[in-house]
């Protein structure tokens, strides 16, 4: 199992870039990874929940 998680990791995280964090968590990498990873699992959990929607329901709560 762990070689399983270790694909899915090397294929969704990318490596840390500081440049890519604001100032204020460019000297705490691991606070600002963490971030990183909880915004990427949170927007993956958001789009699997929309498609778990049937149709009907998801046109119900686009109008």
């Amino acid at each position: 199992m762990t070689v399983l998680f270790e694909l899915l990791y090397n294929a969704w995280c990318s490596p840390f870039d500081p440049e890519r964090f604001p100032d204020y968590m460019r000297g705490d990498p691991v606070r600002a990874y963490g971030q990183y990873a909880f915004e990427e699992g949170f927007k993956l959990a958001v789009s699997l929940v929309f498609l778990s929607l049937d149709a009907e329901r998801l046109s119900k709560i686009q109008s």
